[in-house]
């Protein structure tokens, strides 16, 4: 006696999974629903090219890690401008610090925000239905890396101010 089902066994649809999350207070709505049942906004699921479901997350995910290094690149101009027009050389390594925990901020905000949208991203177009989750992949290593950037130049510059 066999417990698997035989080659001619059909598993019904409503077996499979075909709900996805609210985009407003993430909880759980059908695929086919115009409206989330919990909060009553509306449920349009955006399609891809070939009309495949895609996530929201995942797109939103590498919107921000565009932003990313966008944000990376005005602030760390912004400070390296700032320190080339600074005439005080003895508060040098201060503003360079303060600049520094600026950039850290700024764009470690985003870098959070990205990873989180990225993982959400991952997590719901694990089985397939769902597209773009190479975007959120990318989009979660691209943070981490600049995140780990930030991390190391943070570190740097708060050696080079307590060594002074």
């Amino acid at each position: 006696m066999s417990v698997a089902p035989h080659a001619g066994t059909v598993i019904p649809l409503t077996a499979v999974d075909t709900r996805v999350s609210c985009q407003l207070c993430g909880s759980r709505v059908a695929l086919s629903a115009s409206f989330c049942p919990h909060c009553g906004v509306a449920t349009a699921i955006p399609t891809d090219r070939k009309g495949r479901p895609v996530d929201r997350a995942a797109t939103r995910s590498l919107q921000l890690a565009a932003l990313v290094i966008v944000a990376n690149i005005v602030v760390g101009a912004l400070a390296l401008g700032i320190v080339v027009v600074s005439s005080d050389a003895k508060n040098l390594i201060t503003a360079a610090l303060g600049l520094e925990l600026l950039h850290f901020v700024v764009v470690g905000g985003l870098v959070a925000a990205t990873i989180s949208y990225g993982v959400r991203g991952i997590r719901e177009t694990k089985d397939g239905r769902l597209g773009r989750r190479n975007w959120a992949v990318l989009s979660v290593v691209v943070a981490s890396l600049v995140g780990l950037v930030l991390a190391v130049s943070l570190s740097a510059t708060l050696a080079m101010f307590l060594a002074r």
